[in-house]
């Protein structure tokens, strides 16, 4: 997780994202990663330092994947991994004026993303793996839909296509793996 703190406004995010994975042919693995996010950000008022407006949020997702392996030695090689994410998570918005601290639902968000991430792979034994990905190739789709009240729905969808199209996984991450075979 991480903490940021700039001209006074503060934001956190943190990810677990466990997964499962199993070797169906020589150097070709199939798997499911699951993910929980959550993440706030609080602006102070201008006018009032005690005063701020906090976002915090939470989604859970689910990542089926089949990721081929390119070994150029017996410890190190490359990855590509072809995935189909979605992930679906809510927020609450809380505005505290004074001392009053109203709370509200803030936007429900549906995401989804397929795609190609490549990586790189080093074993330092024969059972645990380091692995690093860089960036994204594919489709992603982020869906936000907040409820106006009196019936009325404000709904904002951003799709892109391309490079560094990610909206579930970060562009760059590092894992630890542990296979039981290999």
């Amino acid at each position: 997780g991480t903490t940021v703190e700039s001209d006074g406004v503060k934001s956190t995010n943190f990810s677990i994202v466990p997964g499962v994975g199993y070797f169906v042919a020589d150097k070709l693995a199939i798997g499911l990663d699951l993910s929980v996010n959550t993440s706030s950000i609080q602006v102070p008022d201008n006018n009032d330092p005690d005063d701020y407006e906090k976002t915090s949020g939470t989604s859970f997702g689910f990542k089926p994947y089949a990721r081929k392996y390119w070994m150029v030695g017996d410890n190190f090689g490359f990855t590509g991994t072809l995935g189909l994410g979605v992930a679906f998570g809510s927020s609450k918005v809380e505005e505290k004026t004074g001392n009053v601290t109203p709370t509200t639902d803030g936007p429900k968000t549906t995401d989804l993303e397929i795609g190609v991430t490549p990586g790189i792979v080093f074993f330092p034994t024969s059972k645990v793996g380091l692995e690093a990905s860089f960036g994204f190739v594919g489709y992603s789709s982020s869906t936000s839909k907040t409820d106006l009240g009196g019936g009325d729905e404000l709904k904002i969808t951003n799709s892109t296509f391309g490079l560094g199209a990610n909206s579930i996984t970060p562009t760059f991450s590092l894992a630890f793996r542990y296979y039981l075979t290999k």
